[in-house]
């Protein structure tokens, strides 16, 4: 299809441009491009979301959706259509069967985990390893741009690329220690003392879990707070590092590096300078990463991208991420106690908020414009 490297010739996407149903200027340009499929992806969360009780949505939906977070990532931005055998099928059907396709593959690594990891249940220590598989694949995807999986044939590059991301997590997730329940009440200091969660006394008692160095609040607070510098840079066009002629692995060690030590830095600031509860902050992180993800996905770069020098127009989509990021915290947060009502305690409260944002929009998003490639809306020249 297209020319001999994959591209659509003109005639293609005129083509393409033809078969969709809204043809009106407006879904060319952005913002208001962006702004339908905002108001869009926001409803069908709304109806998901209300579709649940708190613990059903936190837990297994939440989960069964970020197991399918890995594969959407090596569909859209690894094979990109290229290896499944669905180019000469026109959206939305072809969306419908990577989708499928994807849906599948998380759904045996749901299931499969649940009964390796969790001993048949769902319990913190196995959610967590797949949130640290999903830190790891965007390390590997942004930092090291799928190095050296990409060496690799687009088939075998992919599977191994998504059993090493779970099998970093794993080994990282030893170092994480869930005996307790560290901050009950949800803020700094505690009123109430640490609760056994897998110690000895607690619910989870009957269930293996890692017992490292680092409370398991503090490990997984400072990875996503690593994690959302990394999106930082990438707003930024990967400055200041881009600005070096680095190779791989030198390129993704060094972002790596970077980002592990902001990250560090960061968390020591905000818990113990200034006393924020260290799931409240990693709360705080993903709204972040929110923003940057609607900036990026959804509004394609605007409004930066109408400046002339990159630079100053990725700063300028850092300070619209951090804004569109605070707003849909408040937003979501919002929905969530209309919604759960007197179920939004803590912890289940932030996790509802994390899991709407990064559990369900960003998976709608990514299969949105990467497997649907935003069908019905025309492609953007």
């Amino acid at each position: 299809m297209g020319d001999q490297n994959g591209v659509k010739t003109k005639e293609q996407a005129a083509t393409v441009t033809n078969d969709r149903f809204l043809r009106a200027e407006w879904a060319t340009k952005q913002p208001w491009r962006g702004i339908f499929v905002l108001i869009v992806t926001i409803i069908m969360a709304f109806i998901i979301t209300s579709s649940f009780s708190i613990d059903t949505y936190t837990n297994f939906f939440g989960y069964l959706v970020m197991s399918c977070i890995p594969m959407f990532v090596v569909l859209g931005a690894m094979w990109k259509g290229n290896t499944l055998p669905v180019d000469h099928i026109p959206q939305p059907l072809s969306g419908v069967l990577l989708f499928g396709f994807a849906f599948v593959w998380g759904s045996l690594v749901c299931f499969g985990l649940i009964n390796f990891l969790g001993g048949g249940a769902l319990h913190p220590y196995v959610a967590l390893h797949t949130i640290m598989t999903i830190i790891t694949v965007f390390f590997l995807f942004l930092a090291f741009n799928f190095w050296p999986f990409n060496k690799l044939s687009l088939p075998a590059g992919g599977f191994l690329f998504i059993i090493a991301a779970y099998t970093i997590a794993f080994c990282l997730l030893q170092l994480f220690n869930f005996s307790a329940l560290s901050y009950p009440a949800g803020v700094i200091p505690s009123p109430v003392e640490a609760v056994p969660l897998y110690a000895k006394g607690g619910p989870l008692e009957v269930f293996t879990s890692p017992s490292g160095p680092f409370i398991w609040e503090h490990a997984i607070t400072y990875a996503i707070t690593s994690v959302t510098f990394l999106w930082c840079f990438l707003i930024l066009g990967m400055w200041p590092f881009s600005k070096f002629k680095l190779k791989q692995p030198l390129f993704g060690i060094a972002v790596v590096i970077t980002c592990l030590v902001l990250g560090a830095i960061t968390f020591k600031v905000a818990v113990y300078q200034l006393s924020i509860e260290p799931l409240t902050f990693m709360s705080y992180a993903i709204s972040v990463i929110f923003g940057v993800l609607l900036t990026l996905n959804i509004f394609q770069t605007w409004p930066g991208n109408t400046l002339k020098n990159p630079l100053a127009g990725g700063f300028v989509n850092l300070i619209f991420s951090l804004v569109a990021g605070a707003i849909a915290y408040i937003g979501l947060r919002a929905f969530c106690l209309w919604h759960f009502g007197e179920s939004m305690v803590y912890p289940d409260s932030l996790n509802a908020i994390n899991t709407m944002m990064l559990g369900l929009l960003f998976p709608m998003w990514a299969l949105y414009g990467d497997l649907f490639e935003f069908w019905p809306l025309p492609p953007i020249e």
